[in-house]
């Protein structure tokens, strides 16, 4: 049982999960461009450099990645309720950027 300002590793867990579903869906609610989940970090990139966003490549989809299992690797070890809530509010903030970007791309054809 954890301690009062801890979070139990399965409330984490369906916390991450339902923030990836949600953003999945607020990108594209009619499932259309699903196929294409593997490319969902460029539309970080698309929010933060908009006049790039149709070149970038390989190397920005891999850099995305990485900066969401970092991101994930802190989230899962955060011990504390304080610097778990903390982790979870830079998920969201970054997937909100993300959601931006890529309906930005998907609605920019």
């Amino acid at each position: 049982m954890p301690a009062s300002n801890q979070v139990a590793l399965l409330q984490k867990i369906l916390a991450y999960a339902l923030g990836w579903i949600g953003a999945l869906f607020a990108t594209d609610p009619t499932f259309g461009l699903w196929s294409l989940v593997w490319m969902f970090p460029l539309g970080l990139f698309a929010f933060v450099a908009p006049e790039h966003r149709q070149g970038s490549g390989w190397t920005v989809i891999a850099i995305g990645w990485m900066l969401y299992l970092i991101h994930a690797f802190f989230y899962f070890r955060s011990r504390s309720r304080r610097s778990s809530l903390g982790l979870f509010g830079l998920l969201v903030l970054l997937l909100l950027c993300n959601i931006s970007g890529c309906r930005e791309m998907i609605h920019a054809h």
